[in-house]
This record gives C-alpha cells, structure tokens and sequence, in this order.
C-alpha cells in the first residue's frame, strides 16, 4: 500500500488557490486523499475549511436516515392497517427508535471516518500565514515522490510555496516567502 504526504501550497489569493485545486483534482496522476484550505483573515482569526464530516453531522444524517428508514419499514409491514390511532403511535415509535439508533451509528461512523489532519499542524501553519494569501493542504498518496510534479502543475497558478507539511512548519518560513 502507498504511503500518504501531507503537501503544503500557498497562494497569493483565493482565486489562484480554487482554480489550482480545480486543476489538481482532474490530474489523474495525483491521487488526492484529503484536502483543506486555511487562510488567515483581518481580524487574526484562522478559517479553516476541509472535507471531514463530524461526530454532529455524522448524527444528524444518521438520526434522519435512520428514522426515515424505520417508519417507511414499518409502514410497509403493515403498520397502517392497525385501528384508531395506532398507525401513528407505531410510526411515531418507531421513527423514535429509528432515529435513536441511526444517531447513534452515524456519530460512532463520523468518528471512525474523522482522522482529519492534525488541528495543531494545522494551527500552527495558519501562524506563519499572512493575510490574503490562503494554503492548500493535500494528503496525497505518494506526496513526497510527486512534489516535482505538483509544483509543475501549480506553477501557472502562482503557488509561492510547495512543499511538504513538515518543512513549511519549521519556522524558516512565513506567509509563503523564503526568509531574505
């Protein structure tokens, strides 16, 4: 199985680093895993903005799924032939447990599926960002094998920097640009 690197680009504006991705994502050649995008805005505030579900959402979907799936069950075994208002107590129940138990699922699948990349890798590249000049982290499959090929491909959108996450955090760069 391949490995997978984290790979760090940073452009001069949201427009260069949308189109980037764009053009990254149709490239066959590079098999983007995750992805995300951290930018600093003018208050200091770091936005970041990836691709992961959370524990929450995973609920929520689960819970509405679930309970839809349990009163559309119920109604199809019959559930509608009971006299009086038995037909909406069952359903009712039975959307009930159903949206309990898929909560229930979906929260433990989000949590499976959420390795994400680390929130305090990300914190501290958002640090060395500087205004305007958003990054687009990828976890690529062979990240460190392909950086060549990544750097050639985002040369027309201006990337300012490309490199591994690991050496954009060691502190020898800042806001995309080399240290004079």
């Amino acid at each position: 199985m391949a490995s997978s690197d984290v790979i760090v680009a940073i452009f001069p504006s949201r427009e260069h680093l949308t189109k980037a991705l764009d053009h990254l994502v149709q490239n066959d050649a590079i098999e983007i895993q995750r992805a995300a995008i951290v930018a600093r805005a003018a208050s200091g505030e770091t936005i970041i903005l990836d691709d992961d579900i959370s524990a929450d959402e995973g609920g929520i979907a689960g819970g509405t799924l679930g309970a839809a799936m349990t009163a559309l069950g119920l109604a199809q075994l019959g559930a509608l032939a009971l006299p009086g208002v038995g037909p909406i107590i069952a359903l009712g129940a039975g959307a009930l447990v159903g949206g309990l138990v898929g909560r229930a699922t979906g929260r433990f699948a989000a949590n499976l599926i959420d390795f994400g990349f680390k929130n305090d890798q990300i914190e501290e590249l958002a640090h060395q960002l500087e205004q305007g000049h958003p990054a687009l982290v990828l976890e690529i499959t062979n990240g460190k094998a392909l950086l060549p090929k990544i750097r050639l491909a985002l040369q027309p959108y201006a990337a300012e920097l490309v490199e591994p996450l690991d050496k954009a955090q060691t502190g020898q760069l800042r806001g995309g640009k080399k240290p004079e």
